[in-house]
């Protein structure tokens, strides 16, 4: 392996390693030193790949992104309808953030540069969600009366409560999703819609 390989995978290691505890613990309590003693080199080693946390972080997510961009598309490639990939990837975003420390999303309100990232990965997915819900009302399983515009609103605007929130942190992250964003797709939905919806949930309930 040449020395620009070895660098290059020891840079996609220090970010997966930092995503990883800042997912545990948080942003606010990992310091470069915490990272760099998790990857066993030097912090001068570190910071030869990132000048301080929030570049670390920006890349963090963008990796993030990327991975979760492949596997959308693994997902879109094998389901059989509409239905089926929004809930598919709702269960698939769901079950990446339970995992992870609510202070990791209220922190990064502190960090504009991935705000500002986050926003633009949020305006590109809308597209694509709006695309598959009016795609679902000409199968028949979304109500053609629905106001999607809003609901996106609603959706994204309550994604944002349940992952910051401190008033519910008796609930998991699963029940509180449910109860937000299921009871709105649920609500959007026709009859032969939300049949598809509770038969996705008892067969995905089954194999977890």
């Amino acid at each position: 392996m040449s020395a620009n390989c070895d660098k290059n995978e020891l840079h996609t290691n220090i970010i997966t390693t930092a995503n990883e505890l800042f997912y545990k613990h948080g942003i606010k309590e990992v310091k470069m030193d915490d990272i760099a003693a998790a990857l066993g080199i030097s912090k001068r080693t570190l910071y030869k790949h990132f000048d301080n946390k929030e570049e670390l972080l920006y890349e963090g997510v963008r990796l993030e992104q990327a991975r979760t961009v492949e596997r959308a598309k693994e997902i879109i490639r094998n389901a059989s309808g509409t239905m089926e990939v929004i809930l598919s990837l709702y269960y698939l975003y769901i079950n990446r953030i339970r995992t992870i420390n609510k202070n990791y999303f209220r922190e990064l309100e502190k960090y504009p540069k991935v705000i500002e990232e986050n926003q633009r990965q949020s305006r590109k997915n809308e597209h694509k969600i709006r695309a598959w819900l009016e795609s679902g009302i000409k199968e028949g399983i979304f109500r053609e009366d629905t106001n999607f515009e809003i609901l996106l609103y609603i959706v994204k605007d309550s994604v944002k409560f349940i992952t910051t929130t401190t008033l519910f942190d008796h609930y998991s992250i699963e029940q509180m999703s449910d109860t937000f964003i299921l009871a709105y797709l649920r609500g959007v939905s026709t009859a032969k819609g939300q049949q598809i919806i509770e038969e996705y949930i008892k067969k995905n309930q089954k194999t977890e």
